[in-house]
């Protein structure tokens, strides 16, 4: 994710890749070398040798050890990977140091930038989709991916690595969550050594406004693709989305009640985020994904592997 953000940060105008940070001296070395950019092993240092503006975080949810606290009590403004954290308790404390140091920050949920869900999201702020009413996605994918993405100790849980940004998604068209009741699995994946995630989960959600919502997810299903499907059911509006950027709008009240439209516009979600957050630094638009954000949807699947691991009983948010 490292190499993604710089690639599109080095694409745009009037924006400076200066210093790259890494423990692995070789791996801060090679992108540092891509971009003309100074290498660093000490984040200390670089914080107190180079004038950096921002700073982003991709680091995977093992790894964080106060390096967000760190960068914003040097008043830098941060960009950071999702999950911020393996655990809530812990990731409140970058909310209070954004706070306290008044920074702007920004969580790498790309699906809130799909075309497709702007869409969406602008009907709901306007209020011509109407109430809230139903949500329903599922996550699939499988793969081994990198050993310590297998590991419960170091990911977490395959809910809280990837399917975090279906639950992210959730709150950000339908709100914060109430109630939730959820089941986990490992039934694929039991032979293959060191893997004690799960492979399969379902979670019911209640929403604080009544709503109601359903996400599953699986590392059993098609190879080599990841797939992201949900359906939002509002009022006035149903919109069926093969991914954050395509989705078919069927309006379902009023005088157009059966008018159709289909929406699909390719866009680089990676390179939208990318582009927001520069624009927030520079004043042209409000942040759409802060850290608070982050917090929220690590708590949201936090509280379902809690359901999940006492089999089911509703935990309440």
């Amino acid at each position: 994710m490292g190499g993604l953000h710089s690639k599109n940060l080095a694409g745009m105008q009037d924006v400076s890749i200066c210093a790259v940070c890494d423990i692995d001296e070789a791996a801060a070395k090679k992108l540092a070398a891509a971009h003309g950019a100074e290498p660093y092993t000490s984040l200390e240092k670089m914080l107190d040798e180079k004038k950096i503006d921002a700073v982003y975080i991709c680091i995977p949810p093992y790894g964080h050890n106060g390096e967000f606290e760190k960068i914003a009590s040097h008043k830098k403004h941060i960009f950071i990977e999702k999950p911020i954290h393996l655990h809530f308790c812990k990731a409140k404390k970058m909310i209070e140091a954004a706070e306290k140091n008044k920074i702007f920050s920004q969580v790498g949920y790309q699906y809130r930038f799909g075309s497709a869900v702007k869409e969406l999201k602008k009907r709901i702020d306007n209020g011509s989709a109407g109430k809230p009413v139903l949500f329903t996605a599922t996550y699939q994918c499988n793969s081994l991916h990198a050993p310590w993405w297998r590991d419960k100790n170091t990911c977490g849980s395959q809910i809280l690595e990837q399917v975090i940004h279906t639950y992210d998604l959730a709150m950000y068209l339908f709100g914060s969550p109430e109630k939730i009741s959820a089941y986990m699995s490992n039934i694929c994946h039991t032979k293959d050594e060191n893997y004690t995630i799960e492979d399969v989960s379902a979670s019911i959600v209640k929403f604080k406004n009544g709503a109601i919502g359903s996400v599953g997810a699986s590392n059993c299903a098609i190879p080599m693709r990841w797939d992201n499907l949900f359906t939002v059911v509002y009022e006035n509006l149903t919109a069926q989305f093969l991914n954050a950027n395509e989705a078919v709008f069927t309006n379902t009240a009023g005088r157009i009640a059966g008018e159709v439209i289909n929406h699909k516009t390719e866009i680089d979600m990676y390179l939208d985020e990318d582009k927001y957050f520069i624009a927030t630094l520079r004043g042209e638009c409000e942040n759409i994904s802060t850290i608070k954000d982050g917090y929220d949807s690590l708590q949201f699947v936090d509280a379902v592997a809690r359901s999940a691991e006492s089999g089911g009983a509703p935990v309440s948010l």
